[in-house]
């Protein structure tokens, strides 16, 4: 959640392109003559000027304010951003207090874990990370309890304690409105009892621990998790304050949502307010009552958000003949790299390039659905390639995620302890069974003595991909690299609603492939948690969760979900066991992170 700060520093780099220039007058001789009468009615001095307006072009434009609908587009995070600026907002790892008077910590007693008693049938997190009910044969956390030793089996009658994740938040004084009227805790919990209508579409992972989220007093917030449950990312579990006092205290959610309020006069707390909602454009002006505007913000009146049809060269034209001053990341200026060329070559505009939020994973199909009712995988139709996690290491020395990155204009994700080096990667499949049996390196090897399939069996894989152009020329670029280790890769390009269908017939949600191209969204927890044995996609489950790999371990679940667990004392240490858990067991290979790119007019040099 950077884009606030991040807008501020961007907004003061381009004042030489939207403000006002500035005249430095010449000293004159003054004839004692003109001096005028100081008994005389002074004529009036016209004080208003032309506003500073920055104009930042977009794609296409917010269907509302409204934080929890409509799509997640660059546009609408700007606009929300500028009206409900986050409590807490990171920068480079660290947590920059913007609506609070201090961050939540253990030192500080803000952040506490509290031992609470625990009764049959109530709800806590398991020793899974799953929310569940209290009772007999449940394994859970004692009170004080971090490791697999101390987990106990309950019997749903012995005394228990377990501890709870404690969270005061207090709010800066000065916070108002737009409209004059002051930001209160009461406005946070209106904003949270939104995003967690399960009628809606917000509902997501903070709401999900949440036992409670409530004001405390006329400025402290107090968040409470289930039992069992810890996190470090302390900001995810503030909701951005949204104007109570604009609606009925009996509206219901869906009926907020929908208000016209949200197209028109909605107050906000940040540094510019809603002061016109077009077809082609919003206008939004500054708020006169954000003590912070002027110092974060300086020199700009108002900011415009106008939708620019045509794709990216039209909005490089419309940029060029200074219609916009800033074109935002929803043109994906990252495909056309003929137009960053000509921005890069141009000293009058600046690049922002930020990673996206979400990574696209080479997954590995290690148990496919059909050997869950088979004894031994060695029968299945689908050879047991990855039975051995060497192969998968080795598969992945394989792959060049740096040129990948460069072939489809992204930025490499970073596995650390994982590097390319297809010699080694060559080397780890000789030792796991997967010999040259011909002396050509471009026909697939085969298996002598490998473990889970037959000798002689090809090592010959079915890469699954979306059609768009990204994921055929990722899936190309891999298929090429492995082909160099003399791996065989079929590309097989499936239309979105097929990929994604769901089990059992869905390939992806019904484990029924060898290597598939995935994106997944961006979430708090740690990137193991997506390969946790609770969320492998079956038919007691209605095939839905994200491990569609198929891999259980239970030493790799432990390690896991007590980093996914960890409150921010602990966080570090327990985040660097899951991701040497990771690393050994390798369910799937971060590949790449598209990026965002941004492009501001700085001015004539």
């Amino acid at each position: 959640m950077k884009r606030a700060l991040m807008l501020a520093v961007l907004l003061t780099l381009v004042l030489t392109a939207c403000s006002e220039a500035t005249v430095n007058p010449t000293p004159e001789t003054v004839d004692p003559a003109t001096i005028p009468d100081p008994t005389a009615t002074p004529a009036p001095t016209p004080t208003d000027k032309t506003p500073v307006i920055l104009t930042i072009c977009t794609a296409s434009l917010p269907e509302t304010t409204f934080p929890y609908s409509g799509p997640a587009t660059a546009a609408k995070r700007r606009l929300t951003d500028l009206l409900f600026p986050p409590a807490l907002n990171e920068i480079d790892g660290e947590l920059i207090p913007l609506l609070l008077e201090r961050i939540p910590s253990q030192d500080n007693g803000d952040l506490r874990l509290e031992a609470v008693s625990i009764r049959r049938g109530q709800m806590v997190i398991d020793t899974q990370g799953q929310l569940v009910m209290a009772g007999e044969g449940v394994r859970l956390w004692p009170s004080g309890c971090r490791e697999e030793a101390c987990v106990i089996t309950w019997n749903g009658l012995d005394p228990l304690e377990m501890d709870q994740m404690v969270v005061d938040y207090t709010l800066r004084d000065g916070l108002t409105w737009s409209d004059g009227t002051p930001v209160t805790p009461a406005d946070a919990v209106f904003s949270y009892h939104l995003a967690s209508d399960p009628s809606g579409t917000a509902f997501g992972w903070a709401e999900t621990y949440t036992q409670t989220f409530s004001a405390w007093d006329a400025h402290t917030l107090t968040w409470r998790g289930y039992p069992g449950f810890a996190s470090e990312h302390i900001e995810q579990f503030f909701w951005a304050p949204l104007p109570a006092h604009r609606f009925a205290e009996n509206a219901e959610g869906a009926a907020i949502a929908a208000d016209p309020l949200w197209r028109a006069d909605m107050p906000g707390y940040g540094p510019f307010a809603l002061a016109e909602w077009g077809v082609e454009e919003l206008r939004l002006t500054r708020n006169p009552h954000t003590p912070a505007t002027e110092a974060a913000f300086p020199g700009v009146d108002q900011v415009i958000l106008r939708r620019v049809e045509g794709g990216a060269g039209a909005a490089w034209d419309a940029l060029q003949a200074r219609t916009c001053d800033v074109l935002d990341a929803s043109f994906n200026l990252a495909e056309r790299p003929d137009l960053l060329d000509a921005i890069r070559n141009s000293d009058s505009y600046e690049l922002w390039i930020e990673p996206d939020s979400t990574s696209t994973q080479l997954v590995f199909g290690i148990r496919p659905a059909e050997y869950d009712a088979l004894a031994n995988p060695v029968f299945a139709q689908r050879k047991d390639f990855f039975a051995d996690p060497r192969t998968r290491q080795a598969l992945a020395q394989c792959i060049d995620t740096a040129a990948l990155a460069e072939q489809t204009g992204t930025q490499p994700a970073i596995l650390a302890g994982l590097s390319y080096d297809p010699v080694a990667g060559v080397a780890l499949l000789e030792q796991t069974g997967w010999h040259d049996h011909d002396g050509d390196p471009s026909t697939p090897r085969q298996a002598q003595d490998a473990l889970g399939v037959f000798n002689l069996t090809p090592l010959t894989l079915t890469l699954l991909a979306g059609p768009t152009p990204f994921h055929q020329d990722l899936a190309a670029g891999i298929a090429a690299l492995l082909t160099a280790c003399g791996v065989g890769v079929t590309v097989e390009t499936l239309p979105i609603e097929e990929l994604y269908a769901p089990g059992p017939e869905g390939p992806l949600f019904g484990r029924g492939f060898d290597l598939a191209l995935i994106a997944w969204q961006p979430s708090p927890a740690p990137g193991c948690a997506l390969y946790t044995s609770p969320v492998v996609p079956h038919a007691a489950n209605s095939w839905i969760g994200t491990n569609i790999a198929g891999f259980s371990d239970p030493d790799y679940d432990a390690a896991c979900i007590t980093a996914l667990l960890a409150p921010p004392a602990e966080a570090a240490a327990r985040q660097a066991a899951a991701d040497d858990a990771y690393l050994e067991h390798l369910p799937a290979l971060p590949l790449v992170q598209p990026v965002q790119v941004e492009v501001w007019f700085e001015g004539e040099k």
